[in-house]
């Protein structure tokens, strides 16, 4: 899965980054930076790399529970010297060792052994923990997934909205250089005091002080996006214009979200992943009642001299040859009975909560689902009273600067109606990036896209 990422984001990479050159500024789509993230992010990375643990962990499980395990002495050889001065008599009785001088020998030993043992199903269980691990592993790395694309999507429209109130600012600046000109004029011709130019000088200041701080606040959510991108090398980015995923949610059935939670949700996987874990585990600590088999083969020559005639004699010698074979059938059944009896108690427990935790977990799945909905239909609601407010707003001012320009309105009414209608313009940005959010908690409440096959 990681080759296949990481070919992906090679190939996106290959264009737009390698011609870019220094102080260029890299247009972004959201696909592209999805791919950039899921190539680059360290915490994917980080649960991409622990698949790699899979191959090895299921030989170790094979190997080490089917195969008999193999034990292979190549070469033990020794010399070594002994001096007794006492022994003892038929009786057990100390007297004076009659051989009282130094004896030499040395001796060599090789061969192999082939050991196996089993208990009860210890196969069958340790097998099952190992997948179990491996599926959590697995799960591990969607949960990172999906939390990476819930954060890259809500850091990439946090950018693009700052943009569009920039924007918004930018233009509001070009309305109060018209509004000072008119102010000028009218003052030029005696119809307006200099007051109305001094208050349209401040306006037009403080709206360079807005511009300064929104542009501030872009950069941050630029600077935010290209951290959680992970890509070092990626220099200045710059959002592209797309569609928001915008859509009236009237035609989502909340039941049928609820039920595609309970089988979709990062975190209730994980939970009912706990649930089998905990089952193996009790199936693990009943392993104490089930009979024990080892079963046992030795092969090897050894050789033993005085002197130092054995010290490394490898050679071949069928006179020298040993070989053993043993079975033994066990009931370990009264070792530790107690402490067993407790360590299978605690894990009936431990699964017992395990299912109450996965209950807690389907319950606050449903209602993240249900809230995160009522959030969604009520962020649209907004949004279509913060559109038409903006038409009154855009309306309103057009007739209060014609007001002002025949002297029907005084400056600051003419202010007010401006107040109101770029108020009005950031309140509509500000609505359909809120649905968005809210559309990216829905969907990460569900576990996948709920949009319409038509949507962005």
């Amino acid at each position: 899965m990681r080759s296949v990422r990481s070919a992906l984001a090679a190939l996106l990479l290959a264009g737009p980054l390698a011609a870019q050159a220094p102080g260029d500024t890299l247009a972004l789509g959201l696909d592209d930076a999805l791919a950039i993230a899921r190539g680059a992010n360290p915490a994917v990375l980080r649960a991409e790399n622990e698949l790699a643990l899979d191959a090895p962990h299921a030989r170790a499980t094979w190997l080490g529970q089917v195969v008999p395990q193999l034990t292979v002495n190549l070469l033990q050889t020794g010399y070594s010297g002994s001096l007794q001065r006492q022994a003892t008599d038929f009786f057990g009785q100390p007297i004076e060792n009659p051989e009282s001088s130094w004896s030499y020998y040395s001796n060599t030993r090789q061969g192999f052994s082939l050991n196996w043992r089993i208990q009860g199903r210890s196969f069958l269980d340790a097998r099952e923990r190992q997948q179990q691990t491996s599926r959590g592993r697995a799960l591990a790395l969607a949960s990172a997934d999906a939390a990476l694309e819930a954060e890259v999507q809500g850091e990439y429209w946090n950018a693009l909205e700052q943009r569009q109130l920039l924007e918004v600012e930018e233009g509001l600046l070009e309305g109060r250089q018209r509004d000072l000109e008119a102010a000028e004029r009218r003052y030029s011709l005696a119809r307006a005091t200099r007051v109305d130019v001094l208050q349209a000088e401040y306006a037009l200041e403080q709206q360079r002080a807005e511009i300064q701080s929104q542009r501030s606040a872009y950069e941050q959510a630029l600077l935010t996006l290209r951290t959680t991108l992970g890509e070092l090398d990626l220099g200045a980015i710059r959002p592209n214009e797309r569609d928001l995923p915008v859509f009236d949610p009237a035609g989502l059935d909340e039941d049928a979200l609820v039920s595609r939670a309970l089988g979709e949700n990062p975190q209730v996987r994980s939970a009912e992943a706990g649930v089998d874990g905990a089952r193996i585990g009790v199936s693990e600590a009943t392993q104490w009642k089930w009979p024990e088999l080892s079963i046992g083969y030795n092969w090897g020559q050894f050789s033993q001299t005085r002197e130092a005639e054995a010290l490394f004699d490898v050679g071949y010698d069928a006179d020298r040859m040993t070989s053993s074979f043993s079975v033994a059938l066990s009931v370990p059944f009264f070792n530790n009975y107690f402490q067993n009896r407790y360590s299978e108690s605690q894990a009936r427990v431990a699964l017992q909560n395990q299912q109450e935790s996965l209950k807690e977990t389907r319950l606050q799945a449903e209602w993240e689902v249900r809230s995160q909905l009522i959030q969604l239909r009520n962020q649209f609601e907004t949004l279509r009273l913060a559109e038409r407010s903006l038409g009154i707003a855009e309306e309103a001012l057009r007739l209060a600067r014609e007001e002002y320009r025949i002297g029907t309105r005084t400056f600051e009414q003419l202010q007010d109606a401006v107040e109101q209608e770029v108020g009005s313009r950031r309140q509509v940005i500000t609505s359909r990036f809120s649905f968005v959010d809210a559309l990216i908690a829905l969907e990460s409440a569900v576990g996948g896209s709920v949009r319409p096959a038509t949507g962005g």
